[in-house]
């Protein structure tokens, strides 16, 4: 009678436990397709330089580039969901899956209010007031998805993929940075937009990555 009893318990909470995996591996996948999609917007037009000229207003590439910032937007939203099912899981200072919710707002709305032909650096001349948007949300977007890699990489958990959040935090930093000083005092525009794609690349990766490994700790605590 008692294993009649605990076997559909253990059913429900089975179910339970496979919702937040699937929304890990699909957070995941999206975090993938955005890259692709991106790189894809990067062949098509490889005179543009730096990322966000991709989807700036008129160009051609606009329509599917901001379609994958939108879609990494739901990337992260995903995986948060994922991360929060986890309980204190996923804490570090404070939950990760908080970082990851604000990280994804911020790219939902870069995604909607993009840049203008150009992409001009904020209080430049020809600037407008959509690019000072467009470029603060996509900063701090981008700034959080650091800080979440710093996080995850001081989680007493997987030393895999706290090394690979240390390397992934290190790589990103280094081209970021050196991509945007380039940027801000008008330097080689073709070496700062490559340093650019670069880190983006190795930051959306990293949330694909991040996002499986979610859903394999979920599907561990299942089983």
């Amino acid at each position: 009678m008692t294993d009649t009893l605990e076997r559909p318990a253990d059913t429900a909470s089975g179910r339970a436990g496979r919702r937040p995996a699937r929304l890990a591996l699909l957070g995941g996948s999206a975090a993938f397709v955005s890259a692709g999609l991106i790189w894809v917007c990067r062949a098509g037009d490889p005179s543009v330089h730096y990322v966000s000229q991709l989807g700036a207003t008129g160009m051609p590439t606009a329509p599917l580039f901001n379609l994958a910032l939108l879609l990494l937007a739901v990337a992260a939203v995903l995986v948060e969901r994922a991360a929060l099912a986890r309980g204190d899981g996923y804490v570090a200072g404070w939950p990760v899956a908080t970082t990851l919710l604000v990280c994804g707002a911020c790219f939902g709305v870069a995604s909607v209010i993009t840049c203008s032909p150009g992409c001009p650096v904020p209080f430049t001349d020809g600037a407008l007031p959509q690019d000072l948007v467009h470029i603060s949300f996509a900063v701090v977007g981008f700034v959080l998805a650091i800080v979440a890699m710093g996080q995850v990489a001081v989680l007493p958990r997987r030393p895999w993929m706290r090394a690979a959040s240390v390397l992934t935090l290190v790589a990103v930093g280094i081209t970021s940075f050196t991509g945007a000083m380039i940027a801000l005092f008008r330097g080689d525009t073709v070496l700062g937009g490559n340093l650019e794609f670069t880190a983006a690349t190795l930051a959306i990766t990293w949330f694909g990555v991040f996002g499986l490994q979610v859903a394999a700790d979920h599907r561990g605590s299942g089983r």
